[in-house]
């Protein structure tokens, strides 16, 4: 994983990692759980911030240890879809700027399902299986909650 960040979205803080942003899918972790996304566009841009400065120091002192790894992901990035009852839900709070299925739709693994921005960044949110779309429950323009059900699958 790469940069580490604290975001408040509606008074709401998250722990946020992200992977390498020179990929077309990046791995990002939300308060430990890993979701793959898509950055429409070009990459941002990160503040790398100041370069490391070198002590002139005749007794220097030794670098701190390494950071514990972070567990692995146990599954799949997206919620699985597909089967009675599943959801896709929202991998952290935004505003729905794209909705591109509809009741009825048969979609496919890996197939675009709503396109939400959150933090600035343009989130693809895929079908994690197979299925058909039973129910669409947001709208263009709306704002959702982390978790909160985007889309019913028969």
């Amino acid at each position: 994983m790469g940069k580490t960040f604290r975001l408040t979205v509606n008074d709401k803080t998250y722990g946020v990692e992200i992977g390498d942003l020179s990929q077309s899918t990046i791995e990002v972790r939300v308060d430990g759980e890993m979701f793959s996304v898509r950055l429409e566009g070009d990459a941002p841009e990160l503040d790398r911030g100041p370069a490391p400065v070198m002590s002139m120091a005749h007794n220097p002192v030794a670098p701190p240890p390494p950071a514990a790894p972070l567990p692995k992901a146990k599954g799949p990035s997206t919620p699985p879809a597909g089967g009675d009852g599943k959801v896709l839900t929202a991998p952290m709070p935004g505003v729905v700027l794209a909705v591109r299925v509809k009741a009825g739709d048969r979609v496919k693994r890996g197939e675009e399902m709503v396109l939400l921005e959150s933090m600035k960044m343009e989130l693809n949110i895929l079908a994690g299986a197979d299925g058909v779309v039973k129910k669409v429950c947001v709208t263009q323009g709306q704002n959702v909650a982390h978790g909160a059900i985007l889309v019913e699958f028969q």
